[in-house]
């Protein structure tokens, strides 16, 4: 049985994590994972919403130079990683929610 969350970065990133609501991100890409929380809150909680998860997608590439030269003290993950994680995730959502709401 596979525990949540299943990957978890900073106070706002990861499957099935909310993160640590009114604290600041600790970096960019924690910024991008905020954002993407307060956007499906805001949606009813709909982690297949097209809106929230492009927006996350695009917030996530364009912080990606920046949160590799300016990850947070004590960070041991590999922000590119990371990164890429979230991009790969995030896209199955979207072509997920693609087809389940694919009309012949």
């Amino acid at each position: 049985m596979l525990a949540a969350p299943l990957m978890r970065y900073g106070k706002y990133c990861g499957v099935s994590y909310t993160g640590c609501p009114g604290e600041a991100p600790c970096d960019a890409i924690d910024a991008c994972c905020m954002l993407h929380d307060a956007c499906v809150e805001a949606t009813d909680n709909d982690y297949l919403n097209m809106w929230c998860n492009q927006s996350l997608l695009d917030c996530v590439a364009a912080a990606r130079p920046t949160a590799v030269a300016t990850t947070f003290q004590g960070n041991q993950c590999n922000v590119t990683d990371v990164a890429n994680e979230i991009t790969a995730l995030v896209e199955a959502a979207v072509y997920a929610k693609s087809i389940l709401h694919h009309k012949p």
